[in-house]
């Protein structure tokens, strides 16, 4: 049955690549220029919202399927399923606060707090799963982009850079990679007695 959530994890997150690759092939304007935006964009023009909410809505739902799959009773488990709960809400709740956050100030003000923290537990998450799966070969350099995504962004958001996009495709991308990987592990491992 673990199997079943790996699946689903992993779907999720090649519909996320996916359905970012249409976006960008729809409308590439908003990364190919100095101040580049977000991914965000991408929810608010109808010509790309199907393929942006497609990205986000896919693993926000299938991680959060997936939870059931992995339900043995051992620590790593259950710390593992807090984690693809943690995920699937932040994921969703950037996704719905898309749709609103050009409306006004405290609605973007909301979304990028959201957006900051899905980012944060990417990395979070990303690092811990690193160190669950005890320093696998390869790993390491998805860390190292995962980090490297994760200071982009922050001198993003206080205004040093203007990378929002670059930041947000290195962290979702070396996260990605990670998060599969993981639950392929952590599915694999035998539980506690």
């Amino acid at each position: 049955m673990k199997s079943r959530g790996v699946a689903y994890v992993t779907y999720g997150q090649i519909g996320f690549a996916c359905f970012l690759v249409v976006c960008v092939a729809l409308h590439p304007g908003f990364v190919f220029k100095a101040n580049e935006g977000g991914l965000s964009n991408y929810g608010i023009h109808i010509k790309t919202a199907f393929a942006y909410t497609l990205a986000l809505g896919l693993p926000g739902v299938l991680s959060w399927r997936a939870v059931s799959f992995f339900d043995r009773p051992d620590p790593l488990m259950r710390r593992f399923q807090r984690f693809l709960r943690a995920y699937s809400l932040l994921i969703l709740l950037t996704l719905l606060s898309t749709y609103v956050y050009s409306l006004d100030v405290v609605l973007r003000d909301l979304h990028i707090v959201i957006g900051s923290a899905l980012i944060v537990l990417d990395t979070v998450g990303g690092v811990w799963m690193y160190r669950v799966r005890r320093h696998v070969r390869g790993d390491a350099v998805l860390v190292t982009a995962l980090l490297l995504g994760f200071l982009l962004a922050a001198l993003t958001i206080t205004g040093l850079l203007h990378i929002l996009f670059v930041s947000q495709v290195v962290t979702s991308g070396a996260f990605a990679i990670l998060f599969v990987r993981s639950a392929k592990s952590i599915a694999a491992t035998p539980g506690s007695p």
